[in-house]
Formats: structure tokens, C-alpha cells, sequence
């Protein structure tokens, strides 16, 4: 917990500003992006320096990178359906894929184990901690295990809420550009900060409306320690129970005309702790919501006020993703320079993404 308190999240701040900024450097306008790769990969560079204290720059090396090739590479049908140790087959692959990232994590757990410096990264905490009775440390293995589970959760459901908001920003020009006008009055064209945000409540209000229709992770799963009673049917001790978040966000009765993207509704609506549960609820609630809500504010602040990005005319769109939701074949779009010409409208969208969401 330590590592996502308020003081903590300010300081990964300053890092999710530079890296976005720099990031952005290598746009250049009238130039056609797959933005659903680049959000992954300054997402990615963010997660590695705040949870190594190392950013893989635009070079895409080292244990973050190495860790997102595990994560895809492990959600291949292959992998899963073929999980034998030889040659030509992903699962091989995977496996070497997996020792190469421990033998690089080792060795960085290593530096710093040797290191006198108070550094401000996860990796750095996770090996501080001690137990406040027995005085127990985490063993390495589960300094790996941690770590890669936060890398997992941390960095590509980001990327997909930045992409997908980025993508209704585009459908939606008359929000877009009421977007920049917040961000012209509070920002004036300076970096944005975490006391900035308390002051973009239709920036909040949008990537929340973002992550309600189109939820970076749409179902998640419990398993009972007791049995219990559930809608009319008793479920035994150690069932594993299964919820549709992208369901439960489209209820009518808790947000009206469930398919369309409405920011304002958040200006009335009060949805209950398990009616809006993006980042779930309960005990287990994602321990790095507040992170992922800073993360995907300040990104977007930062590329709304230098940007515009319009999706060519006839696009398809197509939804994809087991664990996580992702446009199936990237999101291109084209980029330019943030000249208010939003009047242009969106362009004319195919594809199984009209099935979820009302569109011009």
C-alpha cells in the first residue's frame, strides 16, 4: 500500500509527465499512428520506471519490454493449447521468454540490493518491506511474482482506457473541443500536475463515461471461501464466480441510454460501489486505481493541448481481447497539429464497435 499513497502517486506524477512528453517528441503532424500501440508503449515506459526506476525508452529493451512480450505470448491459443517444451512452439518460446526476464530482474534486484540510494520505485519498496512482526522480507521469488503482477495489471489496461477514450473523443468533436477549453482555462498551455486535476472535472468525467462503455478489463472473477446464496442458486466453497463488468456498466436503470457516451451523466448519476466497477470492488478493489486514473489524466492532458487525432474516413473497428478489451486491429489514426477543427466531425466507423456503442 505504501507505494500508492498520495505522496508516492506525486512523485510517479512527475515521471508519467516527462515520459509522455518525450514521447510525444516523436509526432509529427499529417503523420497516420496506430495510437493503441503507442499508448502500450508509453504506458509501458511509465510502469518500468516507477515500478524498476527504469525507463526502456523508445528502444524498447529490458525486463518491461520482455514482460509485455510474456503477457501477449501467454494469451496465445497456442500457448495455452500446445504447453510443451519443444522446438517451434510458443510455449517454448514463453518459457525462455520467462527465465530471460527473471536472469535481467535478478540482477536489477541485485543493484539495488546493493545500492545505499532511497529510491522512489516499487521494486526498490517491495524489497524495504518487512513484516512489523516476525520482521520478514518478501523472498525473491515473490518480489518477481509482485512485480509481474503489477506490471500486467498496470500497463496495458491503461493503454487500452487512453486508446479507447482517444477514439470517443473523435466520434464525439462537440466534447473534444469542450475538453480543450477546460484544458486552455486551468492549464494555459503548462504542464498539467495532480492539483490541476482536482480543477478538470469534464476530463474526469470523460475518461469515467470511457471506462464505463468500453471497460479495459470487461469481467473479473471471485472465488467463494464460504459457500453462499447468489441470485436464487447456493454456491459451494471454492466456487469460482465470473462478472460481466461491461454488463453491469450498460444497466438502464442505473445509467440511462446505456449505449451512448455521455460524460454529463457523471455530473448527476450515483452509482452504488458495485454498480460502477472498473477497477472492481470490495477488498480486492485494483490497488493501482488512483495510479491508472493520474496516469491516464495526465497523458491525455498533455497530447489533448498539442494534438488533434481523427480516425480516416471508412475505418473499422472491431472489438478483441480475452482478458483485457482492445480494438482488434489497432486504432490508426491521423495526427495533427491541436488547431480546434473539431466542427470536421468523426469519420464514417465500421465494423462490431457499433454493436456496443451508439455512433453518428
Amino acid at each position: 500500500m505504501p507505494a500508492f499513497h498520495k505522496q508516492r502517486l506525486e512523485t510517479y506524477a512527475q515521471d508519467m509527465v516527462r515520459i509522455t512528453q518525450s514521447f510525444l517528441q516523436e509526432w509529427e503532424a499529417g503523420s497516420v499512428r496506430d495510437v493503441a500501440i503507442d499508448m502500450q508503449l508509453v504506458t509501458m515506459r511509465i510502469a518500468t520506471q516507477t515500478l524498476f526506476g527504469e525507463d526502456v525508452g523508445s528502444s524498447g529493451s529490458g525486463a518491461g519490454m520482455l514482460l509485455h512480450d510474456i503477457l501477449h505470448l501467454s494469451s496465445h491459443w497456442l500457448t495455452s493449447a500446445l504447453p510443451y517444451d519443444l522446438p517451434g512452439l510458443p510455449f517454448r518460446r514463453f518459457l525462455n521468454l520467462v527465465a530471460d526476464y527473471e536472469r535481467r530482474m535478478r540482477a536489477i534486484i541485485a543493484r539495488k540490493r546493493d545500492s545505499c540510494r532511497d529510491s522512489t520505485d516499487v521494486l526498490s519498496m517491495l524489497l524495504a518491506a518487512q513484516d512489523a512482526e516476525s520482521g520478514a522480507r518478501l523472498t525473491e521469488e515473490e518480489v518477481l511474482g509482485h512485480v509481474g503482477v503489477l506490471f500486467a495489471a498496470g500497463h496495458e489496461t491503461s493503454a487500452n482506457a487512453l486508446t479507447w477514450t482517444l477514439f470517443l473523443l473523435s466520434q464525439h468533436p462537440g466534447i473534444a473541443s469542450d475538453v480543450l477549453d477546460e484544458l486552455t482555462a486551468v492549464l494555459r498551455g503548462a504542464v498539467p500536475s495532480p492539483e490541476h486535476l482536482e480543477r478538470l472535472p469534464l476530463l474526469e468525467r470523460v475518461v469515467k463515461e470511457s471506462m464505463r462503455l468500453l471497460p479495459p478489463v470487461p469481467w473479473n472473477a471471485r472465488v467463494l471461501l464460504a459457500p453462499a446464496e447468489v441470485a436464487g442458486f447456493t454456491l459451494p466453497q471454492g466456487a469460482e464466480v465470473w462478472l460481466s463488468i461491461f454488463q453491469t456498466h450498460r444497466a438502464p436503470d442505473i445509467f440511462p441510454d446505456p449505449r451512448k457516451f455521455n460524460p454529463a451523466r457523471w455530473e448527476s448519476v450515483d452509482p452504488g460501489p458495485f454498480d460502477y466497477v472498473p477497477f472492481s470492488a470490495g477488498p480486492r478493489m485494483c490497488i493501482g486505481a488512483s495510479f491508472a486514473m493520474l496516469e491516464v489524466r495526465l497523458v491525455l492532458a498533455i497530447l489533448i493541448q498539442r494534438f488533434r487525432l481523427d480516425l480516416p474516413e471508412g475505418a473499422r473497428i472491431d472489438r478483441a481481447g480475452i482478458v483485457v478489451l482492445s480494438p482488434k486491429r489497432g486504432m490508426r489514426m491521423k495526427v495533427s497539429r491541436q488547431d480546434r477543427r473539431f466542427a470536421r466531425g468523426p469519420g464514417s466507423v465500421r465494423g462490431d464497435i457499433r454493436e456496443v456503442i451508439e455512433l453518428a
